[in-house]
């Protein structure tokens, strides 16, 4: 059995933290809620805005596979306490937007086994829309980022990287992780298959990343749903994710078989590697233009006022700020920050 850290890596909305809660439901894992740690691990890489930042170690000496030893060490330790206090020896991490830096993950820590989901574009997109306040075409063209990022990633990790679909997991559970544990280097537990029970026991918060409740089990139901929901328009609009979800079995509002992979459930970053060998074009674009950590400083500060105003926008915008109430009630706020915000909004109304 392996004994390197599990990381799940997958777009918002794909699946990913129900993925962590039944992972983290084996005697042997423990992956706890999102860290976003790779953000600070980056950041001791290569200091951010200075034009030096890429280089500061080795002005004192350090080699970088020296600094990254020495990371691997901090943040590992951290991870494995973690482990250790639930009794187990294996550690693992969830964070979505981790989905961008898997090439920097796979450094760091050689010894890493992958695990991507993917989930339909309209699915994504909807709940992204629903519960996020994305606009519909904005979160098709965030799924067809991600994705790109991940199957690149996927193919330069080979075998270290398996991945599954959302839909094949809340369906059949048992056969798709059958396939899943040996491919990480573990052996399959029922524990898996009751992921509520387990949460429960470990003493899991009842609500978890993205409201998900860690007490429900799996309902195969919530796989199609999605369908239902959306408008001819938003339809049309997942024609941009078209060749990719093709590509991975997905009808325009259902899931086909999974053409990839020497399994029927789960596919190896080799095997989607090859899967996508003939038509390197889908793989290319998205994901927009870096941000430059070195670049004029006029021009960062020019950046940073636009994104500053994009979220003021959107944070104040009344519904976003209900939901935001009411999901601080969902994770062991009071009704009084409900009240605090709807008398808010009602002076917001008048002053209007």
């Amino acid at each position: 059995m392996d004994e390197g850290p599990v990381f799940i890596v997958g777009s918002m909305r794909s699946g990913s933290t129900m993925l962590r809660l039944i992972l983290d439901s084996h005697p042997r894992i423990a992956i706890g809620a999102e860290t976003g740690f790779m953000g600070a691990l980056l950041a001791n890489r290569r200091i951010p805005g200075w034009k030096h930042g890429a280089e500061w170690f080795g002005r004192i000496g350090w080699s970088a596979d020296e600094l990254d030893a020495r990371l691997r060490e901090f943040y590992g330790g951290m991870f494995l306490r973690h482990a250790q206090s639930q009794g187990k020896v294996r550690w693992g991490d969830k964070t979505p937007f981790h989905t961008s830096h898997i090439p920097e993950m796979a450094e760091v820590f050689p010894d890493a086994a992958f695990v991507g989901i993917v989930r339909h574009p309209g699915a994504v997109a909807a709940s992204l829309h629903r519960s996020f306040h994305y606009a519909f075409d904005e979160a098709v063209g965030y799924w067809c980022d991600v994705n790109r990022q991940m199957l690149v990633a996927a193919g330069e990790l080979g075998d270290r990287f398996t991945m599954c679909r959302y839909e094949d997991l809340v369906s059949g559970s048992e056969r798709v992780l059958r396939e899943l544990m040996p491919a990480i280097g573990e052996e399959f537990d029922d524990a898996l298959l009751r992921h509520h029970e387990v949460q429960r026991a470990q003493g899991a918060p009842k609500l978890t990343d993205g409201s998900t409740s860690s007490r429900d089990p799996i309902d195969a139901r919530r796989a199609e749903r999605w369908a239902d929901e959306i408008t001819p328009e938003q339809l049309l609009t997942l024609a941009e994710a078209v060749p990719i979800a093709a590509a991975l079995g997905y009808t325009a509002t259902g899931t086909g078989a999974f053409p990839a992979g020497a399994h029927e459930w789960t596919a190896s970053g080799t095997e989607l590697a090859g899967l996508f060998a003939g038509q390197p074009a889908l793989l290319d674009g998205g994901g927009g233009t870096p941000l430059d950590l070195d670049a004029d400083p006029a021009e960062l500060a020019r950046r940073l006022v636009q994104v500053e105003a994009a979220l003021a926008r959107t944070r104040g915008r009344r519904a976003v700020r209900l939901a935001d109430a009411a999901r601080r009630v969902q994770h062991g706020r009071t009704w009084a920050d409900v009240k605090a915000a709807s008398a808010m909004l009602r002076r917001d109304g008048r002053a209007r």
